[in-house]
């Protein structure tokens, strides 16, 4: 099983120790016939590569694509008007009109329990520092590293519900 340990290149802002759930208010780990879901939102302009997104999130037992946006503009309207329906958003820097960099400075002010993660191309170790000074919890390269960001995606969703908790080991 590969966890958030495995991952070395990605930094983690803290989480609250008993998440809650955001539909029933209560805590998750009390709740053990509740299964765990992660909402996710997804800024990417291109679209064969967003639908093939789309659907290998969707493979995930309990991820949930809520919407996609292929604009600044049209990410920045979605981020301000749904602040507390995502769990997860997915950010392309690169976008024909506008950048990700936008919606990734709207997300400083996220609360402590949703992530932002950048999935874009041509990165690099300035653009990754960039990435992280603003607030980003992981940055992955599309084209080499689509595996560890789905393998984020799941161990953001932690083990399934009944399954005894795996202690991160580091590589």
């Amino acid at each position: 099983m590969v966890t958030i340990a495995h991952v070395q290149h990605i930094t983690l802002l803290p989480r609250a120790s008993t998440p809650v759930s955001r539909v029933t208010g209560v805590d998750d780990a009390g709740d053990k016939g509740a299964s765990r879901s992660l909402r996710v939102f997804v800024i990417e302009d291109e679209m064969a590569l967003r639908n093939l997104l789309v659907d290998a999130l969707q493979e995930i037992p309990g991820v949930e694509v809520l919407f996609y946006a292929d604009n600044e503009v049209s990410a920045t309207n979605w981020l301000s008007s749904h602040d507390s329906a995502w769990d997860l958003a997915v950010v392309d820097l690169y976008l024909r009109q506008g950048s990700g960099v936008g919606a990734l400075n709207w997300c400083i002010t996220r609360r402590e329990d949703q992530r932002v993660v950048v999935l874009s191309s041509q990165l690099s170790q300035e653009v990754r520092r960039k990435c992280l000074a603003l607030r980003a919890d992981a940055v992955f390269d599309k084209a080499s590293e689509m595996d560890d960001f789905l393998a984020y995606c799941r161990a953001l969703l932690g083990p399934p519900v009944g399954a005894p908790a795996v202690t991160p080991r580091m590589p």
